[in-house]
């Protein structure tokens, strides 16, 4: 799409739905960055509208991206009145969900990331993994994205801590994919690298240093979780 080349014809009148379409990208776009207090105000008006349309199996991608704009504001606006854990109920397993949920863990530090959000995520994940072979013959998940999502387990909060609970679970579904019989060694590496993170976590004389690099596990300095808009009405 030669943009340059739309907009010296929006000029003379000649307006393509190409690019009007690539307009309202770019300021939806915009508006998920919130990087401004005018574009936080439109983040939370949108999360309360799609909160109000409902999560269905043709809009889900729209709510995905609000989860993944870690705005606190917007995503307790879109949350409201559903139970974390179960949201994605509602939409049918795939491999879009899936990368989606890994992208996002792998966007942020591993301090870094909404709780809300975590919680949605996981509560997905392991339905998904629940039954690790068809969750991987779904979505072969590599050893990058099982490290994605270990980095957020908390080695401060014990293993019955929600979110930390959340995690060793999901991991613990894709460890059980190294069966005796395996002969997919890629396969078999991933659910050993699972395994290798939880006891990690659960050996106190070892970290999760010992299975994820530092540059995976780096927290942010000041982590952020969005502008808050200038009012919240109910």
């Amino acid at each position: 799409m030669d943009i340059q080349k739309l907009r010296d014809e929006v000029k003379l009148g000649h307006v393509t739905d190409e690019y009007v379409d690539w307009l309202k990208h770019r300021f939806i776009t915009e508006i998920l960055e919130a990087p401004n207090p005018v574009a936080a105000n439109a983040l939370w008006a949108y999360a309360s509208f799609l909160n109000r349309v409902g999560i269905n199996p043709d809009n889900y991608p729209l709510y995905i991206n609000m989860l993944a704009s870690n705005n606190r504001y917007a995503i307790d606006a879109l949350l409201d009145g559903h139970e974390p854990e179960h949201y994605f109920d509602c939409v049918v397993p795939n491999p879009f969900i899936i990368k989606a949920t890994f992208a996002a863990f792998s966007t942020f530090k591993s301090n870094e990331i909404y709780e809300a959000s975590l919680r949605v995520f996981l509560g997905f994940l392991y339905k998904v993994f629940a039954s690790a072979a068809e969750g991987y013959q779904l979505y072969p998940v590599s050893i990058a994205e099982v490290n994605s999502l270990g980095k957020f387990l908390d080695e401060s909060h014990d293993q019955d801590w929600p979110l930390n609970r959340g995690i060793l679970d999901v991991l613990g579904c894709i460890a059980d994919l190294e069966m005796p019989h395996e002969t997919d060694l890629e396969k078999r590496n991933v659910a050993a690298q699972a395994g290798r993170i939880r006891s990690d976590y659960f050996d106190h004389k070892r970290s999760l240093k010992q299975s994820i690099t530092e540059v995976i596990l780096e927290k942010a300095k000041d982590p952020k979780l969005g502008i808050p808009p200038d009012y919240i009405y109910g």
